[in-house]
């Protein structure tokens, strides 16, 4: 019996979990960072320097829900608001894109038919979960729970029966899914991120942050209420090919994620390929493009790869002062807990990706695996390259329907037959 690498993987995943957490969470209570949000959000200063003033205290009226919000809030004012460094910048807008694409395959995971009733089903509960105790400790955790409870890692490869069975989601929630994850997500996100552009107030501003952080519940709810809403007034949906005729159940759920996973790799696309070509660009094109876009040129002139994306060292973490600190420096350091929240938190994903790929897919291969991958890590960054193996992973629901879909086929073109002698 060949040995099932899951047992590697599971506890490297949990060491990933409490290391990602020492290196976030320990980091912060030593930095100055955590002092520094505690006196914003205990009210004791009226707001971080260089952000809106005054800091919003008051949300829901439960005080210890409040609390909770205000140390979250106050963190994310950190990165969004002052003098923030472009470095910075830039990475909380290729990490919130990463973000947003590898919690819509988090979801999609969630919503399969093999995870039902399950506890790897509970993502709102997941997601909940990691705003408040970060994503680099719950995911890992999340990802080593679905490989030991959930039929969807012990599928056995190419078995097209046994996938079609677990592998499959309501077609209402393809559909819907992007839609969700854009309202819940995305459209707050933007709002909360440039105060500037949309001219709020102090209070409006720190109320849209408030408003973002339980996005994992919004999503959830959202989902559910689109889908039952839809299938109340329309009707269930019926798997169709490309034309909208009918066809396999297998090919009519690849046909149907196909949406989701080009959404996923959209976003990734979007921001990843930009500004890492902007943080690698030589001198002379910096210079060109200052020129033509004048306005841009600070940005341009300033990004570097190094400071964007490469993390310093947990245990040599930048440091302020809470009492002398400039506008902008707390920026820093939550780019730093960034940097490892999501690193951490993230490429447990990919490797949980790769494992089910070489487990599901038929002749899979390690290499065409290894550089399929290294394409879209290059193009779309680390979730892109776990979408593409997890959609890669889905074809196989398509196995053993080859001799049903030509039936469907034959029958669809004797209807058609028969229609067109009614009419002559």
């Amino acid at each position: 019996m060949a040995f099932d690498m899951k047992y590697v993987l599971v506890p490297l995943f949990i060491g990933a979990s409490f290391f990602g957490f020492r290196a976030t969470i320990g980091t912060m209570l030593g930095n100055g960072l955590s002092v520094t949000l505690s006196s914003v959000s205990s009210g004791a200063t009226a707001s971080l320097k260089g952000a809106p003033s005054p800091f919003l205290t008051s949300y829901t009226g439960v005080s210890a829900v409040d609390f909770q919000l205000c140390a979250m809030i106050s963190f994310f004012s950190a990165i969004i608001d002052g003098n923030v460094s472009w470095d910075a910048t830039m990475f909380y807008v290729w990490g919130m894109a990463q973000f947003a694409a590898a919690w819509t395959l988090l979801v999609l995971e969630g919503k399969r038919a093999g995870n039902r009733g399950r506890i790897v089903s509970w993502v709102g509960t997941m997601g909940f979960l990691f705003q408040n105790l970060t994503w680099t400790f719950t995911v890992p955790l999340y990802l080593a729970l679905h490989l030991v409870t959930s039929p969807v890692a012990k599928l056995k490869k190419g078995d097209g029966e046994g996938a079609r069975r677990s592998l499959f989601v309501y077609l209402w929630d393809l559909a819907l899914l992007p839609m969700a994850v854009t309202l819940t997500f995305i459209v707050p996100a933007i709002f909360m991120s440039m105060p500037r552009l949309f001219d709020q107030e102090a209070a409006t501003h720190y109320k849209w942050i408030a408003f973002w952080q339980p996005f994992p519940v919004w999503t959830v709810l959202a989902l559910g209420f689109l889908h039952y809403g839809c299938y109340y007034t329309l009707g269930s949906l019926s798997p169709v090919d490309e034309e909208n005729e009918p066809t396999t159940n297998g090919h009519g759920y690849m046909v149907a994620v196909k949406g989701v996973y080009e959404f996923m790799l959209s976003l990734c696309g979007a921001s990843h390929l930009p500004i890492v070509l902007l943080t690698v660009m030589p001198e002379a094109g910096r210079e060109f493009l200052s020129h033509a876009f004048p306005y841009y040129a600070p940005v341009i002139r300033g990004l570097s790869f190094s400071k964007t994306f490469v993390p310093i060292p947990w245990y040599d973490a930048p440091s302020i002062d809470p009492a002398s600190y400039r506008s902008g420096d707390p920026g820093l350091l939550a780019q730093h807990f960034l940097h490892y929240d999501f690193y951490v938190g993230t490429f447990p994903i990919l490797i949980w990706s790769m494992y089910l790929y070489q487990r599901t897919v038929k002749d899979a291969s390690l290499g065409k695996m290894l550089s399929r991958a290294g394409f879209w890590f290059l193009v779309g960054g680390p979730a892109a390259a776990a979408i593409i193996l997890n959609w890669d992973r889905d074809a196989v629901t398509e196995e053993g329907e080859e001799e049903l879909k030509k039936k469907i086929e034959q029958d669809i073109a004797r209807s058609r037959q028969q229609e067109g002698r009614k009419t002559k």
